[in-house]
């Protein structure tokens, strides 16, 4: 009983639920910025946007352990997991899970996965919903991402080694 008493102290005490939230937070702030220098046809400035999304879920993981700034090797394979964009879902875990030693691989790929298949499930949803507005698109994406962001902040918070 007393290893299990000292594993359980010793890891950081973390809120799921806090961590989704400032991971989908940051995500989706930079998913805005995104869609608004799309629209502004800027693609100086929209590719890099887009880049930076992939750092928006290790912002808030960051954040709410209390580590932010602490590591920047998993901000550095957040965005290099986006440079490949139709893929990004996939390689976005492996370079994240390969740069950060507290997150496994595997994990991060399985919470990838849930948020992306939630994220295209709210996405249709709000297509469905707000229908032939000029605006949907972009708030639709922006939910997507946010809804990915919070999903994979909450698995890493969850499934953290330390």
């Amino acid at each position: 009983m007393l290893p299990l008493a000292a594993i359980a102290t010793t890891k950081a005490q973390s809120n799921y639920w806090l961590g989704s939230v400032y991971a989908g937070l940051a995500t989706a702030i930079i998913a805005v910025a995104t869609c608004l220098t799309f629209q502004a046809e800027l693609p100086i400035l929209f590719i890099p946007a887009f880049l930076l999304i992939g750092i928006g879920p290790v912002l808030g993981y960051q954040y709410a352990t209390g580590t932010l700034g602490s590591d920047w090797k998993p901000l550095i394979g957040g965005i290099l997991g986006f440079i490949l964009a139709p893929v990004a879902f996939i390689v976005w875990p492996l370079l994240v899970g390969a740069l950060d030693k507290t997150q496994s691989v595997g994990k991060l790929f399985l919470g990838s996965v849930i948020g992306a298949v939630l994220g295209i499930a709210v996405f249709f949803i709000m297509l469905t919903l707000i229908g032939q507005n000029p605006y949907t698109i972009g708030l639709s994406f922006t939910m997507l991402m946010a809804v990915w962001g919070g999903s994979v902040g909450a698995a890493m918070i969850a499934w953290s080694v330390e």
